[in-house]
């Protein structure tokens, strides 16, 4: 089970980094056709690439020491748990949500000098999510066994 959630964690940080250099890259390439005349504006590649690539190298390589705090069996036995599957799932979805705020909101920063609050706080729910998933887990069990007496 470990190396399934390893294996998930390091899927999702390689998609973080490809996704956002493969969205990048065309504006890198031919600036001109974005109707950009001058030289490459540094925060929107610093917010769009760069973050997402470090904190998605510093998932790849800490995912045997995050997987197995965000999996736990209660049972000896190798399958995955509801509950582990939904500490998973709220973590992953929060870690993408953080990664995809934190790049709109440093390149609206330095580009524009305002920032969209909405982001700030899809970036407080996901950081939420990320921090706190025992706390979805357990109300995902109380809504699942609601009425049930169980």
């Amino acid at each position: 089970m470990k190396q399934f959630s390893e294996l998930t964690i390091k899927i999702l940080a390689a998609y973080l980094v490809l996704s956002n250099l493969g969205n990048a890259l065309p504006f890198i390439i031919a600036p001109a056709s974005w109707g950009i005349s001058g030289p490459i504006p540094i925060a929107p590649v610093l917010g769009s690439i760069v973050v997402p690539a470090v904190i998605g190298i510093i998932l790849w390589v800490l995912a045997p020491k995050i997987a197995p705090k965000i999996i736990r069996s209660t049972d000896g036995d190798a399958s995955i748990s509801e509950k582990g599957l939904v500490a998973a799932g709220t973590f992953l979805i929060g870690v993408y949500w953080a990664l995809k705020s934190v790049g709109v909101i440093v390149g609206q920063l330095f580009t524009q000098g305002t920032i969209n609050y909405g982001y700030v706080t899809v970036l407080l729910i996901s950081l939420a999510m990320i921090f706190g998933g025992r706390f979805v887990t357990t109300m995902y069990h109380r809504l699942r066994t609601a009425g049930t007496g169980v």
